[in-house]
């Protein structure tokens, strides 16, 4: 796992980090501020931001050459990126609650979407920027972790995960690939303990390497598809049609980018396609693909959000090959292309 150190500077005004060119970016970190060196840190040990004002407070634990757990609580007052290299990595980036703006008219809207996970694998050597959200407070916790042993670590078999996740492993795609999970109820808030932590002195070392191992597994455990609990559901004739729906729910929760065909997953969950279909509409109210397109955007809205992405990588993350199908389809929900949410967005 590589995680060099962080650099941040303060965004000049007028400049657009979506239309700048790379020679641009490494002009704009040529006096850059190095304000954490997670590469240098010793395993066991704890990082804390240097005093930067405006990147407000975060820690950062080093659990070993393997393995890292940041925790996030800030408020960020100036426009600010941060860059640095990152390669070999994996990480479960936890946040209590996604928030989603809508606009019906002049009136805002603000649903929250309850407790998700962003999982971002990176198998080759790459820059990353992140764009803090300016005026709001930042709360997350993210575990990270080396990609390429992950599953011999962890005593895991490669065909129990997703397509999409397999294909890095395997060496058959090497670009960056993000995906948003949305976590049921039953999680509850993963991320509270960090922000009030329980021990201290010694202690605190041992609190946070189980806490490590915890969000982790827990992390994984969602990722993966669990074949065996599906075959164990399938062989129960008197469980009920309504949790095989929610169960099918579920599976495209995780699968939206690149979901399973209506035969698979009719197979997969032991039921005929004609009863999948028109036990989702019943239960749900939408069409599995009414639903799959609904959680992309969903999806892309967050990514558009966090201004970390391009929107054509934004739309190649949440499934969308083709860049005018990602911008109708985002046009027909909001009401507005992918562009101008997130100039009103950061407006």
């Amino acid at each position: 796992m590589l995680y060099d150190d962080e650099y941040s500077v303060t965004i000049p005004p007028g400049f657009d980090l979506e239309a700048a060119s790379s020679a641009e970016l490494g002009r704009l970190f040529e006096n850059a501020e190095c304000f954490s060196r997670f590469s240098s840190a010793a395993d066991g040990s704890f990082v804390h931001y240097a005093a930067v004002p405006a990147l407000g407070r975060s820690l950062s634990y080093r659990v070993d050459r393997d393995g890292m757990l940041e925790i996030n609580d800030s408020f960020i007052r100036i426009p600010t990126v941060i860059r640095n290299e990152v390669a070999d990595l994996i990480s479960f980036q936890f946040v209590s609650s996604l928030k989603r703006a809508e606009f019906v008219g002049e009136r805002k809207n603000i649903h929250d979407l309850g407790p998700a996970i962003i999982v971002s694998a990176v198998p080759q050597r790459e820059y990353t920027y992140r764009v803090p959200k300016i005026n709001e407070t930042i709360r997350h916790v993210v575990v990270y972790t080396t990609l390429s042993n992950l599953m011999e670590r962890m005593g895991e078999r490669r065909e129990d995960y997703p397509t999409w996740l397999r294909d890095i492993l395997d060496g058959r795609h090497d670009a960056p690939r993000q995906r948003v999970l949305f976590l049921d109820n039953a999680h509850g808030d993963l991320t509270a303990p960090f922000f009030r932590r329980p021990v201290s002195g010694m202690l605190l070392r041992h609190w946070m390497n189980a806490k490590y191992h915890e969000l982790l597994s827990l992390g994984l455990q969602i990722l993966k598809n669990d074949e065996s609990f599906m075959e164990q559901r399938r062989q129960d004739r008197n469980f009920p049609r309504g949790q095989i729906i929610r169960r099918a729910r579920n599976i495209l929760d995780r699968e939206y980018a690149n979901p399973p065909s209506l035969a698979d997953l009719s197979r997969h969950l032991g039921i005929s396609q004609t009863q999948l279909k028109s036990g989702f509409k019943s239960l749900l109210g939408s069409t599995i693909g009414q639903y799959i397109i609904a959680r992309r955007i969903e999806a892309a809205r967050l990514l558009l959000n966090e201004n970390s992405h391009s929107i054509s990588e934004i739309g190649d993350i949440v499934g969308y090959q083709d860049h005018s199908a990602f911008s109708r389809a985002f046009r027909r929900l909001n009401g507005c292309s992918p562009r101008a949410w997130r100039r009103s967005h950061h407006r």
